[in-house]
């Protein structure tokens, strides 16, 4: 979600629901409960799941960009538009490996190369793009930009998606790279009251910016190999 955020402009989530909420000590319903409460038990039970799919769509002026990632505790892949550009991230237990079109390249290393689009690049963790390249993929730091920050307020029962949720709003996490911005994150309003959806809006870099996050295939176990001929970063011109 952040990486996408951060390209276009340029382009602790551990605490736990009060007692450390487990599959054995979820509450019966979510009634009486604080909204702060309500986020940390619904994030918690995503830790318990330890995996999702997360699919994001998201507009910033002069772009569209969308991604559906498979975030696995150790594995993890994002295939990923920017308006008609194309692209896949793939992380392999620490390794990280990319193959995007050109036009994403120049958006992403801020120069046109075609002799590499849509060919695996391996890109080692001592490289400047690994960090901005991998944000996000995992399960651990995909989940620490969900929980919405500063004061949290909590919405009635609703629907969304055919599901009961309930609304936590607040201020947009301070991961998804967005300023002045809003956070509302859908919480299933059913045991064990998992995420179903962030709608976040803000500007980064200045660029007024909108995401909206769908979530679904918790604990599905995920696993990706290493893709065969990637060429190392290090043998190209990309700075």
């Amino acid at each position: 979600m952040k990486r996408f955020v951060a390209a276009l402009t340029s382009l602790s989530l551990l605490s736990v629901w009060s007692g450390g909420a487990s599959a054995a000590t979820l509450p019966s319903n979510l009634k009486g409960l604080t909204a702060s409460q309500i986020a940390n038990l619904s994030l918690t039970s995503a830790h318990v799941e330890g995996s999702c799919t997360n699919v994001s769509v998201g507009k910033a002026t002069g772009f569209t960009f969308g991604s559906s990632t498979n975030s696995g505790r150790l594995d993890a892949q994002e295939e990923l538009t920017i308006n008609q550009a194309i692209g896949v991230v793939r992380l392999v237990k620490g390794a990280l490996f990319t193959k995007e079109s050109n036009q994403i390249i120049r958006l992403q290393f801020g120069i046109s190369d075609p002799k590499y689009a849509n060919k695996w690049i391996s890109i080692p963790r001592s490289s400047k793009h690994y960090v901005p390249f991998s944000s996000g993929l995992t399960f651990a730091s995909m989940i620490a930009q969900v929980r919405p920050a500063g004061k949290l307020t909590e919405s009635k029962v609703g629907t969304l998606h055919e599901v009961k949720v309930i609304a936590i709003n607040g201020t947009a996490n301070v991961e998804l790279g967005l300023s002045t911005g809003a956070e509302t994150l859908f919480v299933s309003d059913t045991s064990p009251y998992l995420p179903v959806e962030l709608a976040a809006s803000g500007r980064s870099q200045g660029v007024p910016t909108t995401l909206v996050v769908t979530f679904s295939h918790w604990g599905q176990p995920f696993t990706y190999a290493a893709p065969a001929g990637a060429i190392p970063i290090s043998s190209t011109n990309l700075p």
